[in-house]
């Protein structure tokens, strides 16, 4: 009788562990719908978005094939991104409406990180393209650049080339400024000059 009773309870003690060990698995279909801290808030393919400031005046326009978004630290990434940067040049702020700002340059690389304090980190074949036919400088080629959306600051530490109205040139470092048009190379700076007769 005894052993009857120490049977049964070991096969319910048996059953309650397999139970409760059955309980603690994970599911991986459930696991696939719980969003991992690193992963991105979001993500969007073949994507454009416009950004605007705080009086509502666009900023810059932004198409890309994937874009990721991290609220973490409220960074966003484009995959083969094409930002194209709104020049707000009018003389008259306080009358300047949409229809007056016109893209000024075109900006497109492999991959770029947008920060939540507007600075375009660039990388993999990055090109400043002009798309203002007077501009002295008309295109800024280099492996990694830093824009900064607000004032237009763009820097370089990578080998830079920049063709320009008669002139091509090259350094290790660029500093300069994409909406007063200037540029200031370091290091190593190569200049070739093509003079009209």
């Amino acid at each position: 009788m005894n052993f009857r009773w120490n049977l049964i309870l070991g096969v319910i003690a048996l059953a309650l562990s397999a139970w409760f060990y059955s309980l603690n698995q994970e599911d991986g279909s459930l696991a696939n719908l719980i969003k991992k801290p690193d992963s991105p808030e979001y993500i969007g393919q073949k994507m454009e978005t416009t950004i605007f400031s705080p009086t509502g005046q666009k900023q810059y326009i932004a198409k890309s094939d994937k874009v990721e978004y991290y609220s973490e630290d409220g960074h966003t990434d484009f995959f083969n991104p094409m930002v194209f940067v709104l020049d707000d040049s009018a003389s008259d702020k306080s009358k300047q409406n949409e229809t007056d700002l016109h893209q000024s340059w075109k900006l497109t690389a492999a991959k770029a990180t947008l920060t939540k304090d507007n600075m375009l980190n660039l990388s993999g074949r990055v090109v400043a393209q002009s798309l203002l036919p007077e501009s002295r400088l008309q295109r800024i080629e280099s492996e990694r650049a830093t824009v900064n959306l607000k004032t237009q600051d763009i820097t370089s530490n990578t080998e830079v080339k920049i063709n320009g109205q008669n002139f091509v040139s090259s350094g290790l470092k660029l500093d300069g400024n994409l909406k007063q048009q200037v540029a200031t190379l370091k290091e190593q700076v190569k200049t070739h000059y093509e003079i009209n007769k």
